[in-house]
């Protein structure tokens, strides 16, 4: 196999991970709070909901995964399930905001599992197939790093478009939405919906395309007829690869960590830090600088230095920036000094700002090179297999973490309802003390589930050298 991918398509291919940012605004910031705060769902009724179309999700990760890996058609085995699945995607993302024909209990319930699990199962058949497209086009070590930092950096793309539209344009105040509350304006989720549905299909068809002229020279799987005892010792069999297992029991804690905290985000926006939409507006424009710069710097970081150990030493400097205003707000009522500025003040504003900044930096960077890291299990894996699974390692890894986030969101359910967070359009004050409750559950596990998860990358093996030596065992032109 030897492809020559220009950096012109490289750029094109990774535009579809935008869709995944798209994909992560719309479950991770915001749609905990439309069907809570919003539409009057009881928030552990929404914690199940999402729960379980994230165990939904995880089963069909791995199977769809390894269902591509063995496709075969005059499109290959990746295209046809790309091409089958942006539309669908489109309007399941459009159809998740739109407003509901009633809004009982039973209803919203079944409203938000019904559409949650079509939309992460669909999103699967994309990102599964798009996603395992890149290890076959990209076999270079270092050059995977660029390969994953413009994957990252298109991600982002995708959040920041529809965080600062929603923002900016979306979330108008008005008489009866005015401060924080605007973040509880209805109007302005169904239009929140209709963006998402727009640039899904726009990024989804543009990768798609621009690869598909590679689909000659792809790798075609021998003709073999299916059994399932031999599908599911082929799977066990690739899955046993050490240097994947630690990133897999990584991720998994990764997963509950993330699973846990995301969903707080908006409500520590409107409650704790008492922002309104017009005062963090231009956060994900901000935030866009230091993704942009880890998408670009990550690669020349990294270069003849290893991953692995380049990763852990950006995430511990993380584990200390992230929570860090977290901590100092916290412990501002019990020091002789002020720690943090007040809220509503311009200085909290840089203040917030700057951490961020540096968070989402150290984050990024850090999150490509894990990336590029899996990327080369593919070969070290087909080493001991002879086949190539990037399908099965690029999806599996979602398999737990998913099933883990989903405990996560239930998690969050338990401590919003138990909280306080059970009434439906509530005032800033009323909620005071059961957000400085999360908010101290937050700054204290976030952390020890961060080292957790940093800890078990010590055990990744992989290194150029060994890479090269599978590239060159397997047969395949390095670049």
């Amino acid at each position: 196999m030897n492809l020559r991918v220009s950096d012109r398509t490289l750029n094109f291919y990774t535009l579809g991970s935008g869709a995944v940012g798209v994909k992560n605004v719309l479950f991770g910031s915001w749609l905990l709070v439309y069907f809570n705060q919003v539409l009057g769902l009881e928030p552990l009724y929404a914690s199940y909901a999402l729960a379980i179309a994230l165990v939904f999700d995880a089963i069909s990760d791995p199977l769809v995964g390894a269902w591509s890996d063995r496709f075969r058609s005059k499109w290959g085995r990746r295209h046809p399930f790309v091409y089958a699945a942006i539309i669908p995607l489109g309007l399941c993302a459009y159809f998740l905001y739109s407003i509901p024909a009633e809004n009982s209990q039973a209803y919203l319930f079944i409203r938000l599992l019904v559409i949650a699990v079509l939309t992460r199962t669909i999103f699967t058949f994309y990102e599964t197939p798009r996603a395992a497209l890149g290890p076959e086009l990209i076999p270079d070590y270092e050059r995977r790093n660029i390969l994953s930092g413009y994957g990252v950096l298109y991600g982002n793309l995708g959040v920041g478009i529809m965080s600062y539209l929603m923002l900016a344009y979306f979330l108008v105040e008005t008489d009866d939405f005015s401060g924080p509350r605007a973040f509880l304006n209805p109007d302005a989720y169904p239009k929140f919906g209709l963006l998402a549905c727009f640039l899904i299909i726009i990024f989804g068809f543009i990768s798609a395309i621009s690869t598909h002229k590679y689909i000659p020279d792809l790798v075609r799987p021998e003709p073999k007829p299916f059994s399932f005892s031999r599908f599911w010792k082929e799977i066990f069999e690739s899955l046993s690869n050490k240097n994947w297992l630690v990133l897999f029991i990584g991720g998994i804690i990764l997963a509950l960590n993330v699973g846990i905290f995301s969903g707080l985000d908006n409500y520590l926006n409107i409650y704790f830090w008492q922002w309104t939409p017009e005062n963090i507006k231009l956060f994900p424009i901000i935030i866009a600088v230091p993704v942009i710069l880890a998408g670009f710097f990550a690669a020349p970081l990294a270069k003849g230095k290893s991953k692995k150990n380049v990763a852990i030493v950006l995430f511990l400097f993380n584990l200390i920036i992230e929570p860090m205003p977290l901590w100092l707000r916290l412990l501002d009522p019990y020091t002789p000094i002020q720690l943090l500025p007040e809220n509503g003040t311009d200085a909290l504003w840089w203040t917030i700002i700057s951490f961020l900044s540096l968070s989402y930096f150290l984050r990024t960077t850090g999150w490509i090179l894990v990336i590029s890291m899996i990327f080369d299990v593919v070969e070290d894996g087909q080493r001991s297999t002879g086949r190539r699974d990037e399908g099965l390692y690029l999806s599996a890894n979602g398999f737990i973490q998913k099933v883990i986030s989903g405990l996560g969101v239930v998690v969050v359910g338990f401590l919003l309802e138990f909280s306080g967070f059970d009434v439906k359009n509530p005032s800033v004050l009323e909620m005071q003390q059961p957000i400085y409750r999360l908010a101290t559950f937050q700054a204290i596990l976030s952390p020890l589930l961060s080292l957790a998860s940093i800890s078990c990358m010590f055990f990744y093996k992989i290194s150029k050298s060994s890479h090269d030596e599978a590239l060159e065992e397997l047969g395949i032109e390095n670049e």
